[in-house]
């Protein structure tokens, strides 16, 4: 299978989704976004592009309903549409598109879908709209579903990457801790992998909970080993 890497040939599959939604209806929208975008190898920027456009194509009314039915298609690039469409929806719809996300995260049976949907919903609501997201994170992090546990690990260490500011980094370590002894291999995942870039960009919020995270009791081994992954990658950083 061939992978497409360019604007101009992705805008022609596009458009052809595009024109059985003005000329058909949803329905025909949903077929041809399968035939034309997920059933090929398209690069997550690309189907990022495509998402915006069909976020300002479609009916307000249609993008929870087309999002269900790319949902029960289980493509993984049909996780980048969701999760653009979703980011798009927070501005004007900032709970729901935080449910919707939960809801389409719970339903996953592998990792990607996870850590696609949850760093374009999760981390971009932080990055965007910090207090009110980490009001329905701290929520979310007490779910029963591991992956959707695993989800706000990822969206966490998308905005911590992405230059989320200390003090909400701080509010969002405890949420961290709480799950540092954590023994499904997915949490442990998401968790980690948020512990380790919080530690990699600041590692004054360690120093600051470091006795909490020499706590045997409290914390597992495996989730002190990404803070010292998180540390050494900032020291290389800031060496000289």
């Amino acid at each position: 299978m061939s992978i497409v890497t360019r604007k101009s040939e992705v805008k022609e599959y596009l458009s052809t989704v595009l024109t059985a939604y003005r000329s058909g209806s949803l329905e025909a929208c949903v077929e041809a976004c399968e035939v034309e975008l997920l059933r090929k190898k398209v690069k997550f920027p690309l189907l990022e592009y495509c998402a915006h456009e069909l976020y300002s194509e479609l009916a307000s009314d249609d993008h929870i309903l087309f999002c269900d039915k790319i949902e029960a298609l289980k493509y993984e690039g049909g996780n980048v549409i969701l999760g653009i469409m979703l980011q798009n929806r927070l501005s004007d719809n900032f709970e729901e598109s935080l449910l919707k996300t939960t809801e389409y995260v719970s339903k996953a049976d592998i990792w990607y879908v996870c850590d696609i949907i949850g760093e374009r919903v999760f981390g971009y609501a932080l990055r965007t709209e910090p207090q009110k997201a980490i009001s329905t994170i701290k929520l979310l992090f007490d779910h029963e579903n591991i992956w959707v546990i695993r989800s706000l690990g990822a969206g966490i260490h998308n905005a911590v990457r992405k230059e989320l500011n200390e003090e909400y980094v701080r509010q969002l370590f405890p949420l961290l801790l709480s799950k540092a002894a954590h023994k499904n291999k997915e949490v442990r995942q998401g968790v980690g992998w948020a512990a380790k870039t919080t530690a990699r960009f600041h590692p004054s919020i360690i120093k600051e909970f470091e006795h909490k995270i020499d706590d045997s009791t409290l914390v597992a081994n495996w989730f002190r080993a990404k803070i010292k992954i998180g540390l050494n990658r900032h020291a290389y950083a800031t060496r000289n």
